[in-house]
Order: C-alpha cells, then structure tokens, then sequence
C-alpha cells in the first residue's frame, strides 16, 4: 500500500501510520481493487478539500459508498 500511497497525484506525502494501514486492510479486506478504490477516493477527497495528502485522520473518517440499487440489482 506504501508505493500506491507514493504514486498518487497529491503535491503532498501521504504517510499513515500503521494503525491506519491496519485499518484499511480491514475496510478493504485485502482486495486489491478495494484497496485502489479506498485510495483513490481518499485522494479525491484530500484534493477536494485542498490538503493534498491522505491523512490518517481521513483513513478513521473513510466510509465506503453504499449502491442501494447496485447491491439489489
């Protein structure tokens, strides 16, 4: 998860600490394309929002998108 932390298009460092790993690794579950996913909406956020870095903080703040019509289709 480090280098896909290091390779996002953010003018800042995203450094996490292991807790927040840990806690994406559980969101995630280990799934590679949810581990992207989790990141790649962490980095829309951090520009959104103008930090420009993935920060712990945001990582214990994270929910996923819930598709009701998805999840029912």
């Amino acid at each position: 998860m480090a280098s896909i932390l290091r390779n996002t298009p953010l003018r800042r460092p995203s450094v996490l600490t292991p807790k927040s790993l840990r806690r994406m690794l559980q969101i995630t579950e280990g799934i590679t394309a949810s581990i992207f996913h989790m990141i790649n909406s962490l980095a829309i956020d951090a520009i959104g929002n103008g930090s420009e870095q993935i920060t712990n903080q945001a990582v214990e703040n994270w929910e996923p998108e819930f598709d009701a019509e998805a999840a029912f289709a």
